[in-house]
């Protein structure tokens, strides 16, 4: 089957574009980083081009990855919202142009459930979308966006709503892998925010493993919860890799690292996705730690 991938180049699309050419199929994409002969540097926001792209590849599935997770400071939330929601509305419009409408996998967040409470936990599928930050509003509406068009449009689609998931070749903007880079730098001391947050960690070859099996079956209109089942906190992981390294790191937990909206606790069930599609995290936390020291 031919696929598009938004995002091709990015930490979880380079895994799901490699697991994907694996399985036999014939992958393209999109991404701001590089180009090649299947991978077009086209801008979601770029309607015209991501129109005269996808008629020309005809995909049979959209893998719509692509996103700004971040926001750089006050009041600086436009480039967020313009990829995250009108790139994912022209994607969408794009598709519904297309003879042979393909099927949308819109990679959302478990951030669009925000602050849980903890008797609430762990998080299902039923869970109310309470986002608490602009990341998680964004894919809160990316999700509306993608129900529309699947009742006005026809576009078949699953919604995937990953927990925290990690692994080799992550950003250390994100917290695990700047916590490895520390040891691997063999640092005395890292700067951190609060270490006491617990998370819901999967490794990103698990998650991609969920993402691929929709090619085999696909459910249309279900949204999957992505995680491990399991809460960990960040003081825990500093603690396993000071065991898997042999060293010992101090943590100097800074104000100005706290976020103004901090998710205290979160983690999800990974049941439907079981039932469903037969899916399950393998691989432990301390193996995909291993991995990024080894990496």
């Amino acid at each position: 089957m031919k696929i598009f991938i938004t995002g091709i180049c990015g930490f979880v699309g380079t895994y799901l574009s490699r697991q994907l050419i694996e399985e036999g199929h014939d992958v393209w994409g999109i991404d701001c980083a590089s180009a090649s002969p299947k991978v077009n540097l086209v801008n979601l926001c770029d309607r015209d081009a991501l129109l005269t792209l996808m008629q020309k590849v005809k995909p049979d599935y959209v893998y719509h990855l692509a996103s700004v997770s971040r926001v750089g400071g006050t009041g600086e939330s436009s480039l967020l919202y313009r990829t995250n929601v009108d790139g994912t509305r022209n994607l969408l419009e794009v598709c519904a142009c297309l003879e042979n409408k393909p099927r949308f996998i819109f990679i959302s967040s478990s951030q669009v459930y925000g602050n849980v409470p903890i008797e609430q936990l762990p998080v299902t599928e039923l869970a109310p979308i309470s986002p608490v930050n602009h990341y998680g509003a964004s894919k809160a509406a990316g999700e509306m966006l993608v129900k529309a068009f699947g009742c006005e449009e026809n576009i078949e689609y699953v919604i995937f709503r990953p927990f925290n998931h990690t692994g080799p070749g992550q950003s250390e903007y994100f917290v695990v892998p700047k916590i490895v880079a520390a040891f691997k730098n063999n640092m005395d001391s890292i700067k951190l925010g609060n270490v006491n947050t617990a998370r819901d960690f999967s490794d990103v070859r698990d998650v991609v493993r969920a993402y691929t099996s929709v090619t085999k079956n696909f459910p249309a209109g279900e949204i999957f919860n992505i995680a491990s089942g399991k809460t960990g906190k960040i003081v825990d992981i500093i603690t396993m890799l000071e065991e898997l390294t042999g060293r010992k790191m101090i943590v100097e937990c800074q104000d100005s690292l706290l976020r103004k909206s901090e998710i205290v606790k979160m983690y999800g069930t990974f049941d439907k996705i079981k039932n469903i599609l037969g899916w399950k995290p393998e691989i432990k936390l301390s193996k995909t730690l291993e991995d990024m020291i080894q990496c």
